[in-house]
């Protein structure tokens, strides 16, 4: 058994099984946190999160998520671990801050650099650009993306369930937990929305992945998205969550972006996309790896 010490107090012994119960128990909490959230806006309000809702009524279901999922893992930090905040990322406004810019930065900068590249080599072609309508996209993407997304995914992912799973687990071992308990997420989001459409009468059938995904890409990309993250956790010395926060921020952005938005369309074929996330990806790796070398070697 090891114990990791993220420049916070120094971690208890945790059995296994308890840290696997713990990750387990964040990843539901995130789960139930946005099919509660959507579910309760729907039968108040009559909307959901979706861009048709319009943009007050998708933030008030993400206020919802964040505040319900953050206000959980805080409660299970303090008095289910009796652990300090900072133990799971929480470091400080100065190192929040920079490690937050630092995480969206990243992955902006590799995201831009890849299309760049295979815009020049006409494997993807920037058809339309509408400057106005793209900061608008980008404006109400962010508050959305955030609270929606980002903020409560990471707090309870890479910030409880990792930080409890290396408390336990030797590092390689941590990190395959991690990712795995990444996975569980989507995996209770679909199975509760399937519980809710069956006792509505209305279900299709209990789906394994969100609609028009396929599985096994679809899981695949999300496990090469967790390690991406656990990497931008460790990349700065504060180890601060807000790293994997701006991350989150700048994939759903980018992501977003190729796919076509108002404001901003590409023309691309499945390899010019598959060739994107790839590149992009890897280079964001490549460059958090970079990042938790330096800091290590400088030790």
């Amino acid at each position: 058994m090891t114990s990791v010490d993220h420049g916070a107090d120094r971690a208890p012994a945790v059995s296994s099984g308890a840290a696997i119960g713990r990750a387990l128990a964040a990843a539901v909490v995130m789960a139930i946190g946005l099919v509660a959230s959507t579910e309760a806006s729907v039968l108040l309000f009559g909307v959901d999160a979706t861009a048709a809702s319009g943009f007050g009524f998708r933030v008030l279901v993400a206020s919802c998520v964040t505040v319900l999922v953050v206000g959980a893992v805080l409660l299970l930090r303090r008095r289910l671990d009796r652990r300090a905040l900072a133990s799971i990322g929480l470091t400080g406004l100065r190192s929040d801050a920079s490690g937050f810019a630092l995480g969206f930065g990243v992955l902006a900068a590799s995201g831009v650099a890849v299309l760049l590249l295979l815009d020049l080599t006409n494997v993807i072609q920037l058809i339309a650009l509408d400057p106005l309508q793209l900061l608008g996209f980008l404006a109400t993407n962010t508050v959305v993306a955030l609270l929606l997304e980002a903020i409560p995914e990471e707090f309870a992912i890479r910030g409880y369930a990792l930080t409890n799973l290396r408390d336990a687990f030797p590092p390689a071992a941590a990190v395959v937990l991690n990712i795995a308990t990444f996975l569980v997420v989507p995996v209770v989001v679909l199975a509760a929305q399937w519980l809710l459409a069956e006792t509505r009468g209305v279900s299709d059938g209990m789906r394994f992945a969100p609609a028009g995904n396929d599985p096994i890409v679809y899981y695949t990309m999300l496990a090469a998205f967790g390690y991406l993250l656990i990497c931008a956790r460790d990349s700065t010395a504060s180890a601060t969550v807000w790293t994997c926060i701006g991350a989150h921020l700048g994939w759903l952005t980018m992501n977003r972006l190729v796919l076509g938005v108002e404001g901003v369309q590409f023309e691309m074929d499945e390899l010019g996309m598959l060739l994107f996330f790839v590149g992009y990806a890897s280079l964001s790796i490549i460059a958090f790896s970079w990042l938790r070398g330096r800091r290590t070697g400088a030790r």
